[in-house]
């Protein structure tokens, strides 16, 4: 009779085991987009070419762009683009790497993987979104020095040397100058280059270079 009760029990158990897996296995999305994405589903995929300007003043994470194919290779074995025929033109690109720091680094022409897809609101409109991490430091050369700020060139080392690498960027500060008398060291003396490490902070691109001190 024991043993009658036993088996009687285990055959209860399992059935509530599986019963509850099914129902678990049923409350799960179906579709993989349905709980990582605050938008619909990605309506397709596509290549930008970002361009000038920016819909913000002053700019932010957003960018221009014009829908861009593969065309072939160069001598140097590099990927060529074209402008993809009847593609679309002058789209707003939202970079979403940058928009928690509020930069806007992304050199012009530059090609980025975008997502196409329809936003929430009423009715839907299309959405360009990219994920292109922005450089935290680059190489650059100081341009100018005025009311407390650097103007820089960013630059990239190539085989015959320093080449200019994108937009000067604006307002940057040093924030190694500490005293009056040493703001703006980095912008003299006249007829010399001088090449900094810029790094990327919320507040924008800034330098950290002492001056050097007689103690």
């Amino acid at each position: 009779m024991a043993r009658s009760k036993r088996l009687t029990t285990g055959r209860i158990t399992s059935l509530v085991d599986r019963t509850a897996a099914r129902q678990l296995e049923s409350s799960r999305p179906t579709r993989r987009w349905t709980d990582i994405t605050a938008g619909l589903p990605p309506y397709r995929l596509l290549w930008l070419r970002l361009t000038s300007g920016a819909p913000a003043d002053p700019p932010d994470e957003r960018y221009y762009g014009d829908e861009v194919r593969p065309a072939g290779t160069d001598s140097a074995g590099r990927l060529t683009w074209e402008t993809a025929p009847g593609g679309v033109e002058q789209v707003v690109i939202h970079n979403v790497a940058e928009a928690a720091l509020h930069t806007h680094t992304l050199p012009v022409g530059t090609i980025v993987i975008v997502e196409e897809q329809l936003n929430r609101s009423q009715p839907p409109e299309l959405a360009y979104l990219a994920h292109v991490p922005a450089p935290a430091e680059r190489l650059a050369r100081i341009v100018s020095y005025g009311s407390g700020t650097y103007t820089v060139q960013p630059v990239r080392r190539e085989e015959g040397g320093f080449v200019d690498d994108g937009p000067v960027i604006s307002g940057v500060r040093n924030l190694g100058e500490l005293w009056t008398d040493e703001a703006g060291y980095m912008a003299g003396p006249a007829g010399f280059d001088r090449y900094v490490q810029i790094f990327q902070t919320p507040a924008g691109w800034t330098m950290l270079l002492h001056p050097p001190r007689m103690v």
